[in-house]
């Protein structure tokens, strides 16, 4: 695989192939026939990307201003139009948004991969990029295509269209150009990916923010990204009504909040059709005028902002390196805590309460399909191990759900994961974080969407099965090397297991690829099969949690490595509990009983000066 850095940048004759599902067809460009993307801004030039040129990049994409000065901390608005739109535009800018990295300490994320530090990074950031099979750009293809709209993760705080993994032997490899996955629709995919604001600048929320500015900023970038697509994929051949939206960890938790979004009452075309979420992750963020202000007032005062007449301009004013240092201090400071103070939160508007509340209430957008998957193994990289007496568990908790309006919260907690029933304080915060963070999320929306639209589910099992795990399996291409690929994913896996899963993950990978671009194409796994695989069924549910679950494990043996089965992990007991806690959680933030004498539910520890800390845990 090529990275686009070296790609060829003139169109030469091309023989293209399409899906055989939608029969041969070939397609020939000459010399001087660059495809082209007009819109009111600007026209883009395609160029040919990848090393057998079936695929043409529409790269960089402007999708929105640049978010800064006094679009800074606001909604993202699309480019002013331009007298003559036919003008070309420069397409070699085009960075990742401003990035604070998961600092490692003796707490947390010992094991977390750090993100790349040689990516440009800016401000001006909200660019996208398309992969389009260049058959389709021929006039008389006389198709419309399904998209598939990647949103990344990364903790909410790191991350971007341009990731990229280092190889051994090559060029760094792009991560997220869906090239696995658009060879296994035999190019009958559109791939889009773009950026949104992360930390601070995306993701700041509160009262002051309600008021002022924006919250929730980085969901509205990806939403106007999705509204992008909408307005425009038409042109290079996609077909609006066929888009597919697809994020692992914050990336599925940001689709959480779309399917959710407005509770389900704006009245708008629907902006995708089709979701895959992988690991989601969100933890709560719902105190508006507790942890969520004090969050933004820690990050005002760290920008040297606090004492200012107009807090908002200041912020406006500051130089990004403040911005980016204040950032970066806010991250690390509630890291050492096993805590991450940015992400979706609640703000009475884009994000009208929990979204656990809002699926349970039927207030959510309407869907054909979904496929929820999560790695049996999620909690783990995120446990802080300072964690080990009951106390510790205690306070731990208290973190969470400070307050004396959420004492009953706290003590539910306790009793739902009694110390008895785990080894030590490391495995009850485990399952603990597991439920809360991760795999009742699924629970919801399987509760939520399961009469009205076909729910497919996977647990992945192969070791280590940590969150992210399944990346690999999307990621990875048929002309690159697994092992190579998962030494600049996981470098801190001894190499044993790399070179073991080197060999084994291929087939794997094959078998998983061919569902998801089943998935893709006509929103059902099974689409591409041909008898060749198990049968992916649509999820059930029986009193204990989730049934015909696609278990990817070693130890299945026959059929290979894909077996369905109980998910006893998304179980109905914890989950239920989750949904009863949220709903508490929602009363005690709207009565004045949140703020009293010890103050609001957001900083009330035994020590408030070390430990004043953010509590919502987004991932």
């Amino acid at each position: 695989m090529r990275h686009t850095a070296i790609l060829p940048l003139l169109l030469s004759s091309l023989i293209l192939t399409t899906n055989a599902k939608f029969g041969k067809r070939v397609t020939c460009f000459d010399n001087n026939a660059t495809p082209k993307l007009t819109l009111p801004w600007g026209t883009y030039e395609g160029k040919p990307y990848g090393a057998d040129g079936e695929t043409v990049l529409f790269n960089n994409v402007r999708f929105a201003k640049p978010p800064v000065g006094n679009l800074r901390f606001a909604a993202p608005e699309y480019p002013d139009a331009i007298p003559d739109s036919s003008k070309i535009q420069d397409s070699s800018w085009g960075p990742n948004c401003i990035q604070a990295a998961p600092s490692k300490s003796k707490h947390i994320f010992e094991d977390f991969p750090e993100p790349p530090s040689n990516e440009t990074q800016s401000e001006d950031c909200l660019f996208l990029d398309v992969y389009v099979p260049a058959w389709v750009l021929d006039p008389e293809a006389g198709e419309k295509i399904p998209v598939v709209v990647w949103i990344f993760g990364g903790a909410y705080i790191f991350g971007g269209k341009n990731t990229t993994f280092d190889v051994e032997d090559g060029p760094p490899y792009n991560a997220y150009d869906g090239a696995g996955v658009r060879q296994y629709t035999d190019n009958g995919v559109i791939w889009v990916t773009g950026n949104y604001r992360l930390g601070a600048y995306g993701f700041l929320a509160g009262e002051y923010m309600e008021e002022n500015a924006q919250p929730n900023a980085g969901l509205h970038d990806q939403r106007l990204l999705l509204d992008w697509v909408q307005k425009y994929i038409g042109q290079i051949g996609g077909d609006k009504n066929a888009v597919n939206v697809w994020g692992l960890s914050a990336g599925a938790g940001s689709i959480l909040h779309h399917l959710t979004a407005y509770g389900g009452t704006k009245n708008e075309a629907p902006l995708f059709e089709r979701a895959a979420l992988w690991s989601t992750a969100f933890q709560w963020s719902y105190d508006r005028r507790g942890t969520l202000q004090e969050t933004f007032d820690s990050f005002a005062d760290a920008a040297g902002c606090s004492d200012s007449d107009n807090t908002l301009q200041c912020l406006r004013d500051a130089e990004n390196k403040t911005l980016a240092t204040a950032n970066q201090h806010i991250v690390s400071d509630r890291l050492v805590q096993g805590m991450f103070p940015f992400g979706p939160a609640v703000d009475g508007d884009l994000v009208p309460d929990l979204p656990a509340n809002l699926l349970k209430q039927g207030k959510h957008i309407s869907i054909s399909s979904m496929m929820l998957a999560h790695d049996f193994n999620e909690a783990q990289m995120f446990l802080a191990d300072w964690v080990q007496t009951e106390q510790q568990f205690s306070e731990f908790v208290g973190y969470a759900f400070p307050g004396n309006a959420l004492a009953i919260v706290r003590k539910l907690i306790e009793l739902q994961y009694p110390s008895s029933a785990y080894d030590d304080q490391q495995a009850r915060t485990r399952v603990l974080l597991r439920d809360s963070t991760f795999v009742c999320n699924n629970y919801q929306l399987y509760g939520a969407y399961k009469g009205s639209s076909q729910i497919y589910s996977s647990r992945y099992e192969v070791p280590p099965a940590l969150h992210g795990s399944e990346l690999l399996l999307l990621v990875w291409n048929r002309e690159a090397n697994i092992a190579d690929l998962l030494k600049g994913i996981a470098s801190n896996l001894p190499k044993y297991l790399i070179d073991l899963l080197g060999a084994i993950l291929v087939p794997i990978a094959n078998k998983y690829q061919t569902y998801f671009a089943g998935h893709a194409l006509a929103g059902d796994p099974n689409y591409l099969l041909g008898g060749r695989f198990v049968n992916w069924e649509v999820t059930s549910d029986d009193e204990e949690g989730l049934k015909d679950v696609m278990r990817i494990g070693l130890q299945f043996i026959n059929p290979t490595f894909f077996r369905l089965g109980a998910d006893t992990q998304v179980s109905k007991g914890n989950c239920e509990f989750w949904n009863t806690m949220a709903q508490l959680v929602a009363d005690a933030v709207k009565t004045d009983s949140v703020r009293g004498e010890e103050g609001s539910v957001a900083f009330k520890t035994q020590n408030s000066e070390r430990l004043k800390v953010a509590v919502q845990v987004e991932l």
